[in-house]
């Protein structure tokens, strides 16, 4: 499990690594990537045969891809991806041959988390170009991503931050019902809500791998 630790003696986040025993109980997260810049929100995958990070990294003004140079411990800068812009979150979907990153963009006026954007290029180095509709979205309640696309079926579905109240003060699904050059099409976000698996007052973020599903809590 990657997660973005953030060591308040230096001030900015770095990404850790922790291993799932066979217990079930994961291990002391470890430092596996550190930059003169905050890092967060690693969302790690394989493409053709090697593994890849995409981390945050809107502090320097770029989305860079990572490349496993020795799982888990040891990685690479590969390509940057898109430049000179505060991307936040940026989460990865490939379909139907093509590949696209949608996350939230600040442009120096309301907040990192109520405008979302998506990008898009015909393989994963690039080239990438911004959405004709960009931006799609500016809804603070609606869309910033929250964890990987999440497979149901035929069905995509979306974890996405809810900031109305608060960072990390809540998190909704929504069912993907259009991607494509002309148009970006969700459905209204289901909020997920506290509960007895659950019982803190907000969520941040949702992933699923296999039989493992992990949530945290920005709070």
């Amino acid at each position: 499990m990657f997660v973005e630790e953030f060591p308040y003696a230096t001030g900015r986040g770095v990404i850790s690594v922790a291993e799932l025993g066979d217990d079930g109980i994961f291990g002391v997260p470890r430092v596996v990537l550190e930059e003169a810049h905050h890092l967060s929100y690693p969302q790690v995958f394989a493409h053709a045969g090697e593994i890849f990070m995409i981390p945050e990294s809107s502090a320097a003004r770029e989305v860079v891809l990572y490349r496993a140079a020795q799982f888990p411990d040891r990685w690479v800068r590969d390509t940057v991806l898109i430049a000179d812009r505060n991307f936040n979150d940026a989460t990865l979907l490939g379909s139907d041959g093509r590949f696209w990153l949608l996350g939230t963009e600040w442009f120096g006026h309301g907040s990192a988390s109520d405008t979302m954007v998506v990008y898009s290029a015909p393989s994963l180095r690039g080239p990438w170009t911004a959405h004709a509709l960009n931006p799609i979205a500016v809804d603070h309640s609606a869309t910033r991503p929250g964890g990987a696309f999440i497979r149901q079926g035929d069905a995509l579905v979306l974890p996405v931050q809810n900031g109305s109240r608060a960072y990390g003060g809540g998190l909704g699904l929504m069912r993907l019902e259009r991607l494509d050059d002309f148009d970006v099409r969700f459905t209204p976000p289901r909020p997920i809500e506290p509960g007895t698996a659950w019982a803190r007052a907000g969520i941040h973020t949702l992933n699923r791998a296999g039989k493992v599903e992990v949530v945290d809590s920005a709070g």
